[in-house]
């Protein structure tokens, strides 16, 4: 019985030990990591820093009317703009050799300029919304998610997630604004419907969390959104204002549990909602609310990597805010990165000059390029 006991504690100690040197190993590979950025962003002009905090069409910077080869006047726009983040539609989309060789020379065209490469990013979700499976006429397109919900096999959002990273892959993508982590509610003309896995939230949870792993085994980020939760949104943020009047402790029993399911499963990107969440912040849409975005997603969740604005364009926002003071309250708000703004020159401006009045400060700019290449060297798009 002594020698068992002996050997039960034996194999503890090693066990103790092993956890332990995992943990010393993480702790510097993330101090290696954080070094590596911090000397990047050493060498970082403030111009190439407010760049990587803009997510915008290939057209939006580049003057070009419409995109489609990566050439040489697209090349002098990344040398001009090194922005942080591009997002294609179908315009951009002729076959599949023509969209991968346009993504391969924009990754090198970011890289050429300052080594930091590129989100490469599609609106993917499966269904109605699958921007390259619909134009390219893939073969293996993915089905609208209120029917993989209704299977309830969580392995079927996994199938999903692998089936889309795997082409987007191929196709020289990086990112995917998918999964919906919302959860349907019932209410008056929805905006979110069947985008969503469904209304029972743990089971969405459960969908969104194998749907994270599945894309993302695939090299591919994924891009949870729309926080706080859009389910219960009435109206139509595409065409002017949405609202909701849920309230935090009704988020974190139903709408919180899919987004806290995707985080824990490694999702590194949350998208915020533009809804008026009139219990929580009156004044703000939820995209540049301090309140929503700084208190509730990174404080109450806990959540420190990237968070976007949803497409700044959307009669929601720019129908109350210019392009520069929309891009100016999203920062504010601790928003990391701006989705589409409706004139990329206006709120590069606006950054700009919000730095240099004092509105933003540099640390503040600082706090999300760093959130940006931490994401971006853990995914291989910087050295």
């Amino acid at each position: 019985m002594k020698e068992k006991l002996l050997a039960m504690l034996a194999a503890v100690i090693l066990l103790i030990g092993g956890l332990t040197a995992t943990c010393a190993k993480a702790q510097e590979d993330a101090l290696l990591k954080e070094e590596r950025v911090q000397e990047i962003m050493s060498e970082m002009s403030l111009h190439e820093k407010v760049c990587q905090l803009f997510f915008v069409r290939p057209e939006d910077f580049s003057r070009i009317e419409k995109v489609t080869d990566a050439d040489a006047k697209l090349m002098r726009a990344f040398e001009r703009f090194p922005v942080g983040g591009v997002i294609l539609f179908p315009v951009n989309m002729k076959n599949a050799k023509q969209l991968l060789a346009l993504n391969q020379g924009m990754q090198e065209y970011a890289k050429a300029v300052n080594a930091i490469g590129l989100f490469i990013g599609v609106d993917e979700e499966g269904g109605g919304v699958a921007r390259v499976a619909k134009k390219l006429r893939l073969s293996n397109a993915v089905a609208v998610m209120s029917e993989i919900g209704e299977t309830n096999d969580p392995e079927a959002a996994y199938e999903a997630g692998s089936t889309i990273g795997t082409y987007l892959k191929e196709l020289g993508f990086t990112l995917d604004f998918a999964p919906v982590a919302d959860v349907r509610l019932d209410v008056k003309k929805p905006e979110i419907t069947l985008r969503s896995f469904g209304f029972d939230a743990k089971m969405v949870s459960q969908m969104v969390s194998r749907f994270v792993s599945g894309i993302q085994e695939q090299e591919i980020l994924s891009v949870l959104k729309h926080f706080p939760g859009h389910g219960s949104v009435s109206g139509n943020s595409h065409n002017g204002v949405a609202t909701s009047t849920r309230t935090v402790s009704q988020w974190k029993s139903s709408e919180w549990l899919p987004f806290q399911a995707g985080i824990d499963a490694g999702a590194q990107v949350v998208l915020m909602s533009h809804q008026l969440a009139l219990a929580v912040d009156a004044d703000f849409p939820s995209s540049l609310s301090y309140t929503t975005v700084t208190e509730l997603l990174r404080g109450e969740l806990g959540f420190d990597k990237i968070v976007i604005t949803d497409a700044l364009r959307m009669d929601s926002i720019s129908n109350e805010y210019g392009s520069g003071d929309a891009c100016v309250q999203a920062l504010l708000a601790g928003c990391d990165m701006l989705l589409l703004p409706t004139n990329f020159t206006n709120g590069y401006n606006g950054v700009m000059k919000a730095v240099e009045d004092g509105r933003l400060t540099q640390e503040r700019i600082d706090e999300s390029v760093k959130r940006i290449l931490l994401v971006k060297l853990a995914w291989g798009l910087v050295e």
